[in-house]
């Protein structure tokens, strides 16, 4: 299992990140390549039990949780970098370009409150984990 402290710092970190790219702090490839797959290499979905949160931290965390498989989900796995096709094309396919994919995650973080799930998160910012 993961260890609870770092478990939450990683999650805050990660936060605290998408918070960057719906500011328009950085960009859309900045974001994907600093927060790559984090739902699904963080076992945040539980599909490895060795590497799953305990039940206690997963109450504690799942409303960060279910921020980031929406974030994952709906926004990085649809989301189109560079593309030969046209908008249309990639809309008709339900892909995102950047305006959207941004559009959207700020939606999601609306839903969530992102501002109100970071301050109830009890670590402190680490600048050294989040890369910009």
């Amino acid at each position: 299992m993961l260890n609870d402290q770092d478990a939450e710092q990683s999650i805050y970190s990660a936060t605290v990140l998408v918070r960057r790219f719906v500011g328009c702090e950085i960009s859309a490839r900045s974001f994907v390549e600093s927060y790559g797959n984090f739902y699904y290499y963080e076992a945040l979905d539980g599909h490895e039990a060795s590497s799953a949160l305990n039940p206690a931290e997963l109450a504690k965390l799942k409303f960060a949780v279910e921020l980031h498989r929406r974030i994952q989900e709906e926004v990085v796995n649809a989301l189109v970098l560079d593309s030969p096709l046209s908008a249309e094309a990639l809309k008709a396919a339900g892909r995102l370009l950047e305006p959207d994919a941004r559009a959207h995650a700020q939606s999601i973080c609306a839903d969530v409150g992102l501002d109100a799930l970071l301050a109830s998160m009890s670590v402190e910012q680490d600048a050294g984990r989040i890369a910009p």
